[in-house]
């Protein structure tokens, strides 16, 4: 069973992750760190920097625009 988004759902899906993106680019300026979960579930610092490079990349891929 495929779920289908709503287009209502799916437009504040996309302001929220472009509300997430933009914040992430400003605290990688600012050069701050991010928690995220490694690939065993643990707690893993990275930069904020990688998580946009690694985002931008995602988008590239998906054929979205920036």
């Amino acid at each position: 069973m495929e779920y289908q988004m709503s287009e209502e759902a799916r437009k504040a899906l996309e302001a929220l992750q472009q509300a997430v993106d933009e914040e992430l680019e400003r605290k990688a300026k600012l050069g701050y760190k991010a928690v995220i979960a490694d690939k065993n579930g643990r707690p893993k610092a990275v930069s904020a920097k990688y998580l946009v490079r690694k985002r931008r990349a995602q988008r590239a891929q998906a054929n979205i625009p920036s």
